[in-house]
Protein backbone atom coordinates (compact mmCIF):
# COMPACT_ATOMS: atom_id res chain seq x y z
CA UNK A 1 0.00 0.00 0.00
CA UNK A 2 1.65 3.35 -1.26
CA UNK A 3 2.04 6.36 1.33
CA UNK A 4 -1.13 8.86 0.54
CA UNK A 5 -0.19 12.68 0.43
CA UNK A 6 -1.34 13.23 3.85
CA UNK A 7 0.88 10.39 5.49
CA UNK A 8 3.70 11.75 3.00
CA UNK A 9 3.62 15.14 4.30
CA UNK A 10 3.82 13.77 8.20
CA UNK A 11 6.84 11.59 6.98
CA UNK A 12 7.97 14.93 5.44
CA UNK A 13 7.36 16.97 9.04
CA UNK A 14 9.36 14.23 10.54
CA UNK A 15 12.30 14.22 8.16
CA UNK A 16 12.63 17.90 8.51
CA UNK A 17 12.54 17.39 12.29
CA UNK A 18 15.48 15.15 12.19
CA UNK A 19 17.59 17.37 10.01
CA UNK A 20 16.85 20.10 12.99
CA UNK A 21 17.70 18.00 15.51
CA UNK A 22 20.82 16.69 14.05
CA UNK A 23 21.62 20.38 13.01
CA UNK A 24 20.87 21.92 16.25
CA UNK A 25 22.77 18.96 18.05
CA UNK A 26 25.76 19.79 16.11
CA UNK A 27 25.73 16.16 14.51
CA UNK A 28 25.50 16.79 10.53
CA UNK A 29 29.53 17.21 10.26
CA UNK A 30 30.63 14.09 13.02
CA UNK A 31 29.21 11.52 10.48
CA UNK A 32 25.65 10.93 11.20
CA UNK A 33 25.40 11.95 7.08
CA UNK A 34 28.07 9.63 5.92
CA UNK A 35 26.31 7.00 8.32
CA UNK A 36 22.88 7.37 7.07
CA UNK A 37 23.96 7.73 3.48
CA UNK A 38 25.96 4.30 3.48
CA UNK A 39 23.10 2.77 4.73
CA UNK A 40 21.12 3.78 1.99
CA UNK A 41 22.87 2.42 -0.35
CA UNK A 42 23.29 -0.83 1.37
CA UNK A 43 26.53 -0.52 1.83
CA UNK A 44 27.43 -3.45 4.44
CA UNK A 45 30.20 -1.66 6.83
CA UNK A 46 28.78 1.93 7.59
CA UNK A 47 30.87 5.00 9.40
CA UNK A 48 30.79 3.94 13.35
CA UNK A 49 28.62 5.79 15.70
CA UNK A 50 28.12 6.48 19.17
CA UNK A 51 25.18 4.65 20.80
CA UNK A 52 23.03 7.78 21.01
CA UNK A 53 23.70 9.30 17.53
CA UNK A 54 23.39 5.59 16.29
CA UNK A 55 20.14 5.17 17.73
CA UNK A 56 19.14 8.57 15.90
CA UNK A 57 20.26 7.42 12.12
CA UNK A 58 18.74 4.21 13.43
CA UNK A 59 15.33 6.06 13.24
CA UNK A 60 15.82 8.40 9.86
CA UNK A 61 16.77 5.37 7.71
CA UNK A 62 13.91 3.67 9.16
CA UNK A 63 11.47 6.51 7.84
CA UNK A 64 13.85 7.23 5.06
CA UNK A 65 13.80 3.28 3.82
CA UNK A 66 10.02 3.06 4.40
CA UNK A 67 9.05 0.24 1.23
CA UNK A 68 5.63 1.91 1.01
CA UNK A 69 7.22 5.15 -0.40
CA UNK A 70 7.12 5.77 -4.17
CA UNK A 71 10.68 6.38 -5.92
CA UNK A 72 9.65 10.28 -5.63
CA UNK A 73 8.78 10.59 -2.32
CA UNK A 74 11.98 8.84 -1.13
CA UNK A 75 13.62 11.40 -2.75
CA UNK A 76 11.94 14.03 -1.58
CA UNK A 77 12.35 12.90 1.97
CA UNK A 78 15.93 12.29 1.22
CA UNK A 79 16.54 15.74 -0.36
CA UNK A 80 14.74 16.93 3.17
CA UNK A 81 16.47 15.40 5.30
CA UNK A 82 19.87 16.38 3.21
CA UNK A 83 19.41 19.10 1.85
CA UNK A 84 17.21 20.48 4.85
CA UNK A 85 14.45 21.64 2.02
Amino acid sequence: MAVDEAGFQRMLGRVREFHQRVSELGLSTSGIDANIRVRLHSHPHPPALPPGQTKLANEIVELLEDPRLSSWQTQQLERAFFLGK
